[in-house]
């Protein structure tokens, strides 16, 4: 029950794209834009579709990047609902790494979500974070106002979830740091409003992996994980 009768509580499920390999194995980078579900990614988003499979869902998002869409379609199993496909949640884009020096590669990768509040700041010499973030923001402000959904899936990647997680923690581009998201997580967030006003969002549950919900085999984060599958040396040959 709601402490105020004409507050209206609605929940979003967002979820970050099963496990995929960026690199070869030489560690030279693959096209982020077709990268697909590796066998692991696929047993991750099939897992997590278990744990899914009874809730609802009035609104279905995802990016169109195909892990994106790979995994929704196994978190859905046959369901037909209704999927939109929206650009707007396509990972934040990367410069070229091999621009980076070497020697400084491992600081600005690893770091690379510790930097996104300052001002200006670009990811790895790619996308401006506030340009990213206001990409993000704008499409969700926009369903928010659409009042025929209650409860919305969103299925898109890292980055994008951090901005959701930030805005609502009231924290912005300086805490999305924080919110780490392992491949095939799922957070959940309650939005309350009045009319058309946004009053405030609580988060539900943060990162959790159903194929391992207490973490015992997740010990790296998002970008050091990156960093460990790039070969400096392959990324200048």
């Amino acid at each position: 029950m709601h402490a105020e009768s004409d507050v209206r509580r609605r929940r979003c499920y967002l979820v970050r794209h099963g496990h995929v390999d960026y690199f070869d194995a030489q560690g030279r980078p693959l096209d982020p834009r077709a990268v697909a579900l590796s066998r692991t990614g696929t047993q991750q988003a099939w897992a997590l579709g278990q744990v899914l499979q009874d809730v609802p869902f009035d609104r279905v998002l995802c990016s169109d990047y195909p892990r994106a869409r790979q995994t929704l379609d196994l978190l859905l199993q046959g369901n037909q609902a209704p999927v939109e496909s929206m650009p707007e949640l396509r990972e934040i884009r990367a410069g070229r790494l091999r621009e980076i020096p070497s020697e400084a590669l491992r600081e600005q990768v690893v770091g690379a979500y510790r930097a996104a509040g300052v001002a200006g700041a670009r990811f790895l010499g790619g996308e401006r974070w506030d340009d990213f973030q206001r990409r993000v923001l704008s499409l969700f402000f926009e369903l928010l106002q659409d009042p025929a959904w209650d409860s919305a899936l969103i299925v898109s990647h890292d980055a994008v979830n951090r901005i959701l997680l930030g805005w609502a923690a009231g924290l912005g581009l300086a805490g999305i740091a924080a919110f780490e998201q392992d491949t095939a997580c799922l957070n959940v967030l309650d939005i309350d409003m009045r009319g058309d006003q946004v009053l405030g969002a609580l988060i539900r549950t943060l990162n959790f992996t159903p194929y391992d919900p207490h973490k015992a085999g997740i010990h790296g984060t998002v970008l050091e994980n990156l960093f460990l599958a790039i070969e400096p040396a392959g990324l200048r040959a």
